[in-house]
């Protein structure tokens, strides 16, 4: 993979909390620690972009049945057609 340096300023506590992560084993190192912090960042970031789009798609269709309840409508209708 290739890499980039990037330079940032955190609040010492922050750090503090991550070299313990580090020193008890959880991560090899600060930059690993931090990459997988990203990482989660970002899958947050983009579950909550899907999460809105699910919800535009929605909005509007509440007085739909569901699919479920679709599918056991119509197997009710063809039942009660077919005696």
């Amino acid at each position: 993979m290739d890499r980039a340096q990037v330079n940032v300023r955190l609040p010492r506590e922050l750090v503090a909390e991550v070299e313990e992560l580090v020193r008890s084993g959880r991560f090899e190192n600060k930059t690993e620690a931090f990459a997988e912090a990203l990482r989660l960042l970002l899958r947050a970031h983009w579950g909550e972009a899907l999460a809105r789009r699910i919800d535009a798609l929605r909005e509007g269709t509440e007085g739909y049945p569901s699919p479920a309840e679709a599918a056991a409508s119509s197997h009710e209708e063809e039942d009660e057609r077919l005696g």
